[in-house]
């Protein structure tokens, strides 16, 4: 009987569907708050880039961030292939539930914080975002850097909500605790 070389788990050359290709952690580091407003505000700290092996892979992006807000915060994931703009990804479900329709706007998360509503305003919480990008939610077959961030956004109206990454709300001269954040990206055969 030959022998037949295999490469990437298989014998004819191709990457069977599913398998781990590579995996990338990234710290963040940076750490204070960021005043929201009616429009998406880049949240410090959350642009980071990935380059995936095989052009036609899905990209599997985990946000790890410890965070809290002032009120209310909308949390939303944003792509850029190559050069190209960024776009706000994993938009949602749609259509209406128990009387209840969704707005489709694309927002990834929520968090809703305050002293006076609830006793985790001043607590740094570990949310977790996860977005397996791939062809149907408008990824392209490159392999050119592919680069996510988190913007923010006011749930509220604006003004008053802030969003505080990798530190506690409270601020005051001794309960300044920080912590890191992290995103993760593990690239999937398709």
């Amino acid at each position: 009987m030959a022998l037949s070389k295999i490469s990437n788990g298989s014998t004819d050359g191709t990457v069977a569907g599913g398998k781990v290709l590579k995996v990338q952690t990234n710290p963040i580091t940076a750490f204070g708050d960021l005043t929201l407003s009616n429009t998406h505000t880049d949240l410090f700290g959350t642009e980071h880039s990935f380059t995936r092996t095989v052009s036609n892979s899905k990209i599997l992006v985990n946000f790890n961030l410890k965070m809290t807000s002032l009120y209310n915060a909308i949390i939303c994931m944003n792509r850029k292939i190559g050069s190209g703009s960024y776009a706000i990804v994993n938009k949602g479900a749609t259509g209406t539930s128990n009387g209840r329709t969704a707005q489709g706007t694309g927002y990834t998360g929520q968090i809703f914080n305050s002293v006076s509503e609830n006793a985790m305003g001043y607590g740094i919480h570990a949310q977790s975002y996860i977005f397996l990008d791939e062809t149907g939610e408008g990824l392209t077959d490159t392999t050119d850097p592919i680069t996510y961030k988190i913007t923010g956004l006011s749930g509220g109206g604006g003004g008053a909500d802030k969003l505080y990454l990798n530190i506690s709300g409270y601020d005051g001269t001794n309960y300044n605790y920080t912590t890191e954040s992290s995103v993760t990206f593990m690239e999937i055969a398709g």
